[in-house]
């Protein structure tokens, strides 16, 4: 074991609950350096050195800030997304790279049907003109039997599809990698890419951020859609093309969209994605409810009780450094 005992934290979802602190402490461990992510490379690079494990944020773990990281073992990633860590020089540097997949699953098929149903019913403007007396009713989007999009069918998607079937909705799926007994327990057509976008009358976002699918949905993607259409993005900002939304938007391409997650977090107060019409935006706060807490807090520490001892978890996503 590393000379350093010291464990930085950065995720602010274990940073607000001091009580997931005890075993670490329990185990000899000091919890070092809090402060709430994501956290520059720049940043990293003065607070890193003395630590021997992180419960990371979307900090920039670069090959620049791994490469000089002499005292880390792990980076314990509070949820499942791994795209600001650079796993290859992770591996490089004998530094294991470690998630917590589908702990926040039902939260965020949650949050997005309740943005969609927000979206088909107005609730944001209906608010607006109850709250100021303007008794005037406007016509909803249809939402039971409509046809949902889904990019992206891992758990997440799947959780989505299950909610899907109380409201009789026809779900279409694209995944690289198709489950078809998944989809069949479901009722889901597995199909490709341009079909879903193209038929959709909800279109959800619920995949990883890699190279390839950087600014999946862009101005050729949003023309396809119907113009009656909603956009739902639950999972990385950076699989819109923001300029293009809000193009979409002014000019009525396409109904509306719901942001949870946007290009930029936070964004900057003058960011026009934030003045789109008709587009609900959200503080990436799908995945926060009492039962992901719970479950991914419990596991970012057990990841690095797990490694720091040597004992396999199923979880390291570079075993090859274990």
């Amino acid at each position: 074991m590393s000379e350093s005992k010291k464990i930085l934290i950065s995720a602010n979802a274990f940073i607000e609950y001091p009580e997931y602190f005890a075993p670490l402490v329990e185990a000899g461990y000091e919890v070092g350096h809090r402060e709430e992510g994501p956290l520059s490379q720049e940043r990293l690079h003065e607070i890193l050195p003395g630590h021997v494990a992180v419960i990371a944020a979307m900090d920039a773990y670069t090959a620049d800030v791994l490469g000089s990281a002499s005292d880390l073992r792990i980076i314990s990633r509070w949820g499942v997304g791994i795209d600001n860590i650079d796993i290859d020089a992770a591996t490089a540097n004998n530094i294991v790279v470690c998630n917590t997949p589908g702990m926040v699953t039902s939260s965020v098929a949650d949050m997005t049907f309740a943005l969609m149903l927000s979206l088909a019913r107005d609730l944001r403007g209906a608010t607006h003109r109850g709250r100021n007396a303007e008794w005037v009713q406007m016509l909803a989007a249809d939402f039971f039997g409509a046809t949902l999009g889904l990019i992206g069918f891992g758990s997440i998607g799947q959780a989505v599809a299950y909610r899907a079937r109380g409201f009789d909705m026809k779900v279409l799926a694209h995944d690289p990698y198709p489950n078809p007994e998944k989809a069949a327990e479901l009722g889901v057509t597995l199909t490709d890419l341009a079909t879903v976008i193209r038929e959709a009358d909800f279109l959800s976002l619920h995949c990883n951020l890699t190279d390839e699918n950087y600014h999946m949905i862009g101005a050729d993607e949003l023309a396809a859609m119907k113009p009656t259409a909603f956009l739902i993005n639950t999972a990385r900002g950076k699989l819109v093309d923001s300029q293009a939304l809000l193009d979409a938007l002014q000019s009525g391409g396409i109904a509306g969209a719901a942001l949870d997650a946007l290009e930029e977090e936070p964004p900057s107060p003058d960011d026009p994605i934030l003045s789109a019409p008709n587009c609900l935006i959200t503080p990436h706060n799908s995945f926060y409810n009492p039962t992901s807490v719970r479950l991914v807090n419990t596991q970012v520490v057990q990841n690095i009780l797990d490694v720091l001892a040597g004992r396999k978890t199923p979880f390291v996503l570079n075993p090859e450094v274990m």
